[in-house]
């Protein structure tokens, strides 16, 4: 099994492990027909996933702003306005 280091994407995702991992985990589950990797895959998608972090091809914004639509539960009050409502 070959090892990468992944100081490279830690740099470009903002200094934190944690954050490289979730944002290669959440991009390696939306591969799709519609949503092909961007970098050359030979390995698993995770592997490719992290890949495209260290090489800058995929949108570290676009893919953080995909999670937290995702994953988001309590939505702004604004958005959640009943029109019969007195607020």
């Amino acid at each position: 099994m070959a090892r990468i280091s992944n100081t490279e994407g830690i740099k470009k995702i903002g200094g934190s492990q944690f954050e490289l991992i979730i944002a290669a985990a959440n991009r390696a589950r939306s591969y799709s027909a519609d949503n092909p990797p961007l970098a050359e895959h030979f390995n698993k998608r995770g592997m490719t996933a992290l890949r495209e972090i260290e090489e800058g091809v995929m949108p570290i914004e676009a893919n953080a702003e995909m999670m937290v639509q995702k994953y988001q539960t309590v939505r702004p009050k604004e958005l959640d306005a009943d029109p019969l409502s007195d607020n």
